[in-house]
């Protein structure tokens, strides 16, 4: 999984035994990260500003929907889909 630096730090460490997790930055190149990764099934996790970032390289999306209907912190563009 990559994901920006608040992502990678929640992860519990029972979780980071089995996964690898690659710390990504704004400054980072999208398609350069990923190319260092051309043979492994790659996630993006994140917030919007990755989201964004990652949109036109992603083949799928796993969106997960919660009935809430209170202020939010986090959106999700629905161009983001057919970015790429």
């Amino acid at each position: 999984m990559i994901a920006g630096p608040r992502t990678i730090a929640s992860f519990p460490d029972w979780a980071r035994s089995e996964r690898t997790l690659v710390e990504i930055h704004a400054a980072d190149e999208p398609d350069a990260i990923l190319k260092s990764f051309c043979d492994r099934v790659v996630y993006v996790g994140g917030g919007p500003p990755v989201w964004k970032a990652y949109a036109h390289l992603i083949r799928h999306w796993d969106v997960t929907r919660l009935p809430y209907d209170g202020d939010a912190d986090r959106y999700f563009d629905p161009n983001w889909l057919f970015a790429g």
